[in-house]
């Protein structure tokens, strides 16, 4: 974004037309869904307007994307007044009028986190109310702030911390191993504007691992022969073979190799290092368009931290560290573990491995079908397909024949609505000492959470983390206990 210039925009894209309406904003704190909260320069009494692609403290001329009686949108076009933590964006076609999915992208990474333990401090006192947040300000972790802090992923850390410039400005690119694009009208492979339906062609796929950037989706002849207006492209690139193109055109799919050949491959391998807790390596069968974590650290890291949470004696978010044995399945045995939303298994396969007692549902058929394949030789696990309700959480707590509904651990990964407080009582009416739960939306947590402290619950750890990069997201691991 230039700081003076009117014609350029924050991506470098022309700025939006001069009869589109305009305003001088004064810009506040962060709010949950990537915007800031800002006012009219001059007037801080004045009408609130959500404006994405500014940063706190600033001061910049907005166009105006939404207008109604309840809720103004602009987007930032000209920065009057920079902050110190803006950058030259890392994505700039996910600018101002541009796709979704790289908001962030004009702010420095560790100001990236900054703004996202801001917004999940707010949404806990917000919506969850103020002995929510107090609690999770109790914690040890918290270290006297509001909330926890936002960790980076592994690999991005290693790349803040590197010496050389350009890897530092690309530290948080270059992560994510699923990229799913659109093609327009013209042929062109594109993604959708911000809320629109309309697909906007990309010419660059940044935030992608370079085994997709090297197929060259946005560029080479050889996928656009292929490509016809409306299809979807789904690009995987598995920690283990070669990556695949899927290309849907509404009745059917068709997988396609590196080099554009199509193939019958249909599944693709990933490989999850669990040697944190004594595991060795774990190995996945996953649909190749199946749902799996797109951060190319985040099965790992979700694995160690998630079954280390549910499963360690002493409550912890953190995962293994320096000195902590591996856990002894010898002890854990006959643990009974309920798990919830479990998508391809990537936690079913461990918890099923320590403790031989895990029951697990999850609403797509195929994600079990994965995780049948992968956990077929385990006789622990009981994986059931069915929508998470109170009553299914109820039938699916019977371990014994004919027994009362209970379990010892429950872990859940709700979808981004979260879990409701009907299943949030389902699962307290299990008693489990200890409910392990995984949210990717900091508003649906803080609901969450409010309605597990009134089942008599308290948050005992957190963690935060940056799984996605260059956007508003971040993913936070909340462990419970019942006094």
């Amino acid at each position: 974004m230039s700081t003076r210039s009117p014609q350029r925009s924050a991506s470098g894209r022309p700025s939006a037309p001069d009869a589109a309406e305009r305003i001088v904003l004064r810009v506040g704190p962060p709010a949950h869904g990537g915007h800031c909260v800002a006012r009219p320069d001059g007037d801080p009494a004045g009408r609130v307007v959500f404006v994405r692609h500014a940063l706190p403290g600033e001061t910049v001329r907005a166009v105006l994307t939404e207008k109604n009686a309840k809720i103004w949108r602009a987007d930032a076009i000209e920065v009057l007044s920079a902050s110190p933590d803006r950058v030259r964006p890392l994505w700039p076609e996910a600018g101002p009028g541009g796709v979704g999915g790289g908001e962030l992208s004009h702010v420095a990474l560790p100001a990236q986190r900054t703004w996202k333990r801001w917004v999940l401090a707010d949404c806990l006192r917000r919506i969850g109310g103020e002995e929510v947040a107090a609690a999770v300000a109790s914690l040890p972790e918290a270290q006297g702030a509001a909330t926890v802090p936002v960790e980076p992923m592994p690999s991005d850390a290693v790349a803040e911390s590197g010496g050389e410039s350009r890897g530092r400005r690309w530290a948080g690119a270059g992560t994510r191993t699923r990229v799913a694009l659109s093609v327009t009208d013209d042929g062109l492979a594109g993604m959708h504007g911000f809320r629109s339906g309309r697909v906007l062609p990309v010419s660059s796929l940044p935030l992608a691992v370079s085994a997709i950037r090297d197929l060259g989706l946005t560029e080479r002849a050889l996928w656009r022969r292929r490509y016809q207006p409306g299809m979807r492209v789904q690009a995987v690139a598995p920690s283990a073979g070669e990556p695949v193109v899927i290309l849907s055109d509404g009745d059917r799919d068709q997988v396609l190799t590196a080099s554009g050949r199509a193939t019958g491959r249909r599944r693709v391998e990933e490989v999850v290092d669990a040697t944190g807790l004594g595991l060795g390596e774990l190995r996945y069968s996953v649909h190749a368009g199946g749902f799996w974590q797109v951060h190319r650290d985040a099965p790992g890291v979700l694995v160690d931290r998630v079954v280390r949470a549910a499963l360690s004696g002493a409550p912890t978010a953190a995962g293994t560290q320096a000195g902590d044995d591996p856990l002894d399945p010898a002890g854990l045995a006959g643990v009974r573990v309920v798990e919830l939303y479990a998508g391809a298994g990537l936690f079913t396969l461990p918890l099923t491995a320590l403790t031989g007692s895990v029951r697990s549902l999850e609403g797509k058929e195929q994600a079990v079908g994965d995780a049948r394949r992968t956990l077929h030789s385990r006789d622990g696990a009981r994986l059931l397909t069915g929508r998470v309700t109170a009553a299914s959480v109820a039938r699916l707590g019977r371990f014994a024949p004919d027994g009362e509904p209970g379990a010892d651990v429950v872990v859940l990964d709700p979808p981004r609505q979260g879990a409701g407080r009907e299943v949030v009582e389902a699962v307290a009416a299990l008693g489990a000492g200890r409910v392990v739960m995984v949210a990717c939306d900091p508003a649906a947590l803080a609901r969450d959470l409010r309605t597990f402290m009134g089942a008599g619950y308290r948050p005992a750890a957190m963690s935060a983390l940056d799984m996605f990069p260059h956007t508003h997201h971040l993913e936070t691991i909340a462990v419970l206990d019942r006094p």
